[in-house]
């Protein structure tokens, strides 16, 4: 260990926790490299509450309108009100491809989109404020109706890496079985820097949706999925051993349920299922406790009132932030976003911009993609 590391050691764990929180992720790697005391600080608990406090988040929304617009708006919340400077919008039209490309996901400063039409399946990966760009190489297995892929992107905090997962499920025909259709999911990773996909996971035994990306919370990611007997659960990807496991879902759900109006969210820390199957109230449950079917307990119920609210029912909402006061934002379908209160009982939309958005809570960060090797890094 170098003279530099033996005198940052000997200083006060808090103060040293401290000055490791504000590290960009390269430096974060430097550390682990030379240290395994600095590493196992780093995957203290209080480093990971002080890292996370160390750039303030904000909402960036992805729009792709029908006028073939596609932007990126970045949404601060301040007390009380929302800050949106149209100035830092970044206009994508010019650089990226305008039809199906979508937002997947956000991790320290990187965007992670994806692209598809026809044979076409690229996933690219942004830093906004840097204007970098790589385009990850294609992955193997088309996609073609009527089989799925769903991606999830996400850090490996053991071994510091960035990762995208990518789901591929195949519909089979048993013609034994006079055409009774089951999926068949494998799973790819592709390590930013590492310039490869490579196959994981042969076959995973779950059924993933049409539309929902990975949920990422305590270096792993997550989806509903269902079962070969229709039973919903959430399913998570490990992003270091890159293992599946599953575990029951929120309370409420029946086969009767429309699968497309339950969506897997964040609550603080902990996973959330939002629920609109209801006629009369929209409900938010959350789990406690990681992975105990017990702690579930409904956090939020918004009562549907047809002179006022109606507008809430039958469409697909997620969660996408929990305030400090307590307010919580959502998005309605690719609509719209919108506020509520659970103690105060208030509800309000959000006129930041009109339909056909998607949207991530996103910390800013000037960390460079050509830190990473074997990546072509390009400048939009």
């Amino acid at each position: 260990m170098s003279e530099e590391a033996t005198s940052l050691m000997d200083l006060p764990s808090p103060i040293l926790l401290q000055i490791l929180s504000t590290l960009p992720p390269t430096a974060l790697l430097y550390v682990q490299s030379i240290s395994k005391s600095f590493l196992n600080l780093t995957l203290d608990s209080e480093f990971l509450k002080l890292s996370r406090s160390a750039s303030p988040a904000s909402i960036i929304i992805h729009q792709f309108n029908s006028n073939r617009t596609n932007s990126l708006k970045f949404l601060k919340f301040v007390v009380d009100n929302f800050d949106h400077d149209p100035n830092v919008d970044l206009d994508l039209q010019p650089y990226f491809p305008v039809d199906r490309f979508f937002l997947v996901g956000s991790v320290h400063g990187f965007v992670c989109f994806n692209y598809f039409f026809g044979d076409v399946d690229s996933i690219y990966i942004l830093n906004p404020t840097t204007r970098e760009y790589i385009i990850l190489p294609e992955p193997q297995r088309v996609r073609k109706w009527p089989n799925i892929v769903r991606y999830g992107f996400g850090f490996d905090p053991v071994r510091f890496e960035y990762k995208v997962v990518r789901i591929y499920q195949e519909e089979i025909r048993d013609d034994d079985t006079n055409g009774f259709r089951y999926y068949k999911s494998g799973a790819q990773v592709y390590i930013i820097g590492k310039g490869y996909w490579r196959s994981c996971v042969e076959h995973v035994m779950f059924g993933f949706g049409c539309w929902v990306e990975g949920v990422n919370l305590y270096g792993k990611l997550h989806w509903l999925v269902f079962d070969a007997n229709q039973n919903e659960l959430i399913c998570s990807f490990n992003l270091e051993n890159e293992l599946f496991e599953s575990f029951p879902t929120a309370p409420g759900y029946t086969k009767e349920n429309c699968p497309n109006l339950r969506s897997l969210g964040v609550f603080g820390r902990c996973l959330c299922v939002c629920d609109n199957n209801a006629d009369t109230q929209f409900e938010v449950w959350v789990m406690k406790e990681y992975g105990v079917t017990d702690s579930w307990v409904k956090e939020i119920v918004i009562n549907i009132a047809p002179e006022c609210n109606d507008w809430l029912c039958y469409e697909m909402i997620n969660l996408l932030k929990v305030f400090e006061d307590g307010e919580v934002l959502f998005l309605w379908r690719d609509d719209f976003l919108f506020l509520h209160h659970p103690v105060k009982k208030t509800l309000k939309k959000l006129d930041v911009c009109d339909g056909n958005l998607l949207a991530s809570v996103h910390v800013s960060s000037s960390f460079s993609l050509k830190n990473f090797e074997a990546e072509v890094v390009k400048v939009f």
